[in-house]
């Protein structure tokens, strides 16, 4: 997962029709420390053509965006290189694994052989006095760009603030990390 130059690991963000049917992934690969690519996949959900009200006035995207879409297991082997044999992080990754994981048991497919890590957690420890830990809040506070509930724009805000979060704490690994956190590294 460490490389001797700095961290690599893809960030993901997950925006959703319903509570688990995602449809938009946005990834951010970040290869020694710098952002490498950034993708976005809009995706027909499970759910199709539901989609719940709330869901589409936060992230804005409805069924006209997606109806004629792939959905999940249709992109997946276009996904899975990104998303296999590295770090995945989140910010709320709670939230996004669980997507993940829901989605690729609905469609009977293999989990990525990966661990993740969420941001928002880590942001406790580096930010412990903030008022609050939500993406747009810290983004804010670091002057990184964010086009919020945009699954690219998030996941690239996501790697950016936890590059700024492992500056604060002086760490250059994933082990450093976890040894200064004490926090163990869940696989997906």
């Amino acid at each position: 997962m460490d490389s001797k130059k700095g961290f690599c690991f893809t960030a993901i963000d997950f925006e959703t029709a319903d509570k688990y049917f995602p449809c938009s992934l946005g990834i951010a690969k970040v290869v020694n420390n710098k952002v490498v690519e950034v993708r976005n996949w809009l995706i027909k959900p499970i759910c199709f053509p539901y989609f719940h009200h709330y869901a589409q006035k936060i992230h804005g995207i409805h069924k006209e965006d997606v109806e004629n879409m792939p959905t999940f297991n249709k992109i997946w082997k276009e996904v899975l290189p990104y998303l296999n044999n590295t770090m995945l992080l989140a910010h709320n990754a709670a939230f996004d694994i669980n997507v993940l994981r829901k989605t690729l048991t609905y469609y009977h497919l293999s989990k990525p052989q990966s661990y993740y890590l969420c941001t928002y957690v880590l942001s406790k420890t580096v930010w412990k006095d903030s008022q609050k830990f939500s993406l747009d809040y810290l983004c804010d506070l670091e002057n990184i760009e964010l086009n919020h509930h945009h699954s690219d724009s998030d996941a690239l805000a996501c790697a950016e603030l936890f590059l700024r979060e492992t500056e604060h704490l002086g760490v250059n690994s994933f082990e450093e990390l976890k040894t200064l956190t004490h926090r163990r590294y869940n696989k997906v």
